[in-house]
């Protein structure tokens, strides 16, 4: 579904599906909600998926359209059939022919040029036809809240109850006067244009929901001051109600904390800007979805192929802690029960066990580990021995996966890619609580590899999941790619710096970075660029990990403590 919404769009468009069975679908611009229907057929979720991407495509869901339907159900189905209509004909060429069938009883017989267009006709009285189900529906509200501010801060509780107040004062004016005296008695009007008020949130707010940009004034009218002629007519107070009933029955979703709410699942991270040397906050959404490719990636064997006995000793005195034991030869502290049981032995003739002492030993395992594999298209690509890349990069973090685990390290297991900041995929493999097992490796086979690789949010997502779930004092991310970070507007220096970025917040959040390139053919020195030297080891096959990664590790873990003091 989303392979078919970009080639529509042109773009990487992101997909959720609306478990509300009998709804329609819809788009924000960025994001298609495909609605649940039953008995549905997977041809019909393609049609309205088309319909949608198509609108997306044609631009039709600017805020400058979409600020006039707010509250006018019968002006936005009839912009909506024009639209349809429009962009499908616009991008005819990328349609099949049965969608382009079925759009014909639906002909307007207009001919709009653009949106725009489209919402004068609308607003016209030419007979138009009503659009059927399958055409979805548009929220305008939803679009024009994207783009409103009201303040330069996020909005408080305190900030909705104000909103959630004024807005009542338009239902509290009544009717019984005529247009202009409401238009000078209205509490609205008053809390709109009073000096004190015109700067507050409230009045910004509305200023840019109704695209004012001043509060409307008699003389202004008459002496047709831009934007207020329209401003005094009766309709435009029936238009203010329609607009507040529209917010109010949407408020609990539109305005949970802010205008942008992010969907349920998602987690949200910034980005940095080094143009700017600031973060775009809110920029990217990383969404966790379980391995769902249809085949196996690889053979079962590419697991096996190697022992992890030659790694699990190479790693084994990583962030070791101490740990009290028993039944020692020597020690600080004697065993009371186990002395009780050697002088019984003793006074019964036997040699009894001289074991008594307790000791605190340097065997505890301290070290949580966040494995995350490169699931991006490139990885596909063969080597000069036949195999692919993909499979080299799967084969070493199984094997760090089963060494580290074996040892007593908490170890997590990730698949991660992009396609675009909207959708930065993780396929969780293994969980820190879960244990090693067959189940894990099918999961690793189910993985599904395709877009790019956005790093920065990847190393973002991934210290986030240590810091909450390793329950460890030292944490390391052993981040798996074959080259450099690349996505849709996410590339050269601009991705460069924000992995360097990311791997320094990471640093200061106690988590060390460490990027193994296996099997790549990337340049050596660009990619210890991008990650940095300490942080970067590049190899050509899984086994060289036991003689070069342990002193690697110990290198960011050690720069890791340097930051904490």
């Amino acid at each position: 579904m989303r392979l078919l919404a970009g080639a529509v769009v042109g773009r990487p468009v992101s997909i959720t599906y609306l478990q509300q069975v009998g709804g329609r679908s819809w788009s924000d611009g960025e994001r298609i909600y495909l609605a649940a229907h039953e008995h549905e057929h997977i041809a019909d979720r393609r049609i309205e998926l088309m319909v949608q991407a198509a609108l997306v495509a044609g631009h039709s869901l600017d805020s400058r359209q979409m600020r006039p339907l707010i509250g006018r159900l019968d002006l936005t189905q009839r912009y909506l059939v024009l639209e349809v209509e429009r962009c499908c004909r616009l991008i005819q060429d990328r349609l099949p022919s049965d969608l382009c069938a079925r759009l014909l009883p639906y002909r307007t017989g207009q001919q709009p040029g653009s949106a725009a267009e489209s919402l004068a006709i609308a607003r016209s009285r030419a007979a138009l036809p009503t659009p059927p189900p399958w055409f979805g529906m548009l929220r305008p509200w939803r679009m024009v809240r994207k783009g409103l501010q009201g303040s330069e801060s996020r909005l408080t509780e305190q900030k909705l109850s104000q909103l959630e107040s004024a807005l009542k004062d338009v239902d509290a004016d009544g009717d019984h006067e005529d247009d202009e005296d409401r238009l000078h008695k209205s509490r609205f009007w008053q809390i709109f244009s009073s000096p004190f008020g015109r700067d507050s949130f409230f009045s910004r707010f509305m200023q840019e929901v109704m695209d004012m940009k001043s509060s409307p004034d008699k003389n202004a009218a008459d002496s047709g001051v831009d934007g207020s002629s329209e401003l005094v007519s009766g309709r435009l107070s029936k238009h203010i109600r329609d607009i507040t009933q529209a917010i109010r029955s949407s408020m609990a979703v539109a305005i949970p904390g802010s205008f942008v709410a992010q969907e349920t699942g998602a987690h949200t991270y910034p980005e940095w800007d080094s143009a700017a040397q600031r973060y775009r906050p809110h920029w990217v959404s990383v969404e966790e979805v379980d391995p769902h490719a249809e085949e196996p990636q690889f053979d079962l064997d590419v697991l096996h192929r190697q022992s992890e006995r030659a790694l699990q000793r190479s790693l084994a005195s990583l962030c070791l802690g101490f740990q009290r034991h028993r039944d020692q030869p020597q020690g600080d502290d004697l065993v009371l029960d186990r002395m009780i049981r050697l002088a019984v032995d003793l006074q019964s003739g036997h040699c009894g066990d001289e074991r008594v002492y307790a000791a605190n030993l340097r065997t505890r395992r301290d070290l949580g580990v966040q494995i995350l594999i490169d699931a991006s298209s490139s990885t596909l690509e063969r080597g000069a021995d036949g195999q692919r890349v993909f499979e080299r990069h799967v084969q070493a973090a199984w094997l760090l996966c089963r060494s580290m685990s074996l040892l007593g390290d908490r170890v997590a297991l990730h698949a991660f890619n992009s396609w675009g900041r909207s959708l930065v995929r993780f396929q969780p493999v293994k969980t820190f609580d879960e244990p090693l097992g067959a189940l894990l490796a099918k999961r690793l086979r189910q993985v599904a590899v395709a877009g790019y690789t956005r790093c920065g949010a990847a190393i973002r997502h991934a210290t986030a999941m240590l810091a909450v779930h390793s329950g460890t004092p030292y944490k390391l991310l052993l981040l798996i790619s074959d080259g450099y970070p690349y996505d849709d507007q996410y590339e050269g220096e601009y991705a460069i710096d924000d992995t360097l970025k990311a791997i320094q917040d990471a640093r200061e959040a106690g988590v060390a970075v460490v990027c193994l390139s296996v099997g790549g053919d990337a340049d050596a020195k660009q990619l210890e660029r991008v990650y940095g030297a300490t942080n970067y080891l590049g190899l050509e096959r899984p086994e060289q990990m036991c003689t070069r990664l342990c002193g690697l590790i110990e290198r960011a873990l050690g720069e890791v403590g340097k930051v904490a003091v």
